[in-house]
Order: structure tokens, then C-alpha cells, then sequence
């Protein structure tokens, strides 16, 4: 018994190694988390701090996948805050922008 419990661990090393935090999350769960941070970078924004001056901090232990993500979508939160601003929209509250950005991520056929 103990040999097949420790061959079935050992087959599921590679499927579990290259998995990441992001990955791993339902669906719901990336959503809120990308909400969190279009909130996050729209906050930074309105506070007219340029997105190549915020520090995104790091534990460490990120994959490049998680690392690419959490950078993606905070470009992508200056990006639309960019874009109501050249539009000449006043800046929308906050609470707005992350429940527009969790619908429309919950729209999404990928993230």
C-alpha cells in the first residue's frame, strides 16, 4: 500500500510543479483578484502616480506566469483609466471600476 501511495505522489509531481497560485484559482477567484487590481492601479492613477513610477512588490516565490498576470492587468487598469481620461469622462469611483472589471472578466472566455 505504501509503494502505490508513494508511486501515485510521484505521478502527480509534474502536473502539481509547473502549477502557480493563478491557475489554481476558479475562475471567481482570478476575477476578484484581477478586479482587486484594476482597483488598485486605478486608485495609483487617480493619485497621479505614472505607472512605470508604482513598485509592484514581490514575495518571491512568484512564477513567471503569476509575475506576468499581475503585470498585465495592472497595465491594463492604467490603460482603461487612459483611456476615460482622453475620452474627457470624469474618473469613475472606485467600487465602479472593480465591478467593471470583474464583469467583464467573468465575461471572458480566457483570462
Amino acid at each position: 500500500m505504501r509503494i502505490a501511495l508513494a508511486l501515485l505522489a510521484l505521478a502527480l509531481v509534474p502536473a502539481t510543479a509547473g502549477a502557480d497560485r493563478i491557475t489554481q484559482m476558479t475562475r471567481g477567484e482570478r476575477c476578484t483578484y484581477a478586479a482587486r487590481l484594476h482597483v488598485a492601479a486605478a486608485y495609483h492613477y487617480t493619485k497621479g502616480l505614472p505607472r512605470a513610477e508604482l513598485k509592484l512588490h514581490w514575495h518571491g516565490d512568484e512564477t513567471a506566469e503569476e509575475i506576468e498576470f499581475v503585470t498585465r492587468i495592472v497595465d491594463q487598469g492604467y490603460e482603461a483609466m487612459q483611456r476615460e481620461a482622453e475620452a474627457g469622462r470624469a474618473a469613475i469611483p472606485l467600487e465602479l471600476v472593480g465591478d467593471k472589471a470583474f464583469e467583464a472578466c467573468m465575461k471572458e472566455a480566457m483570462l
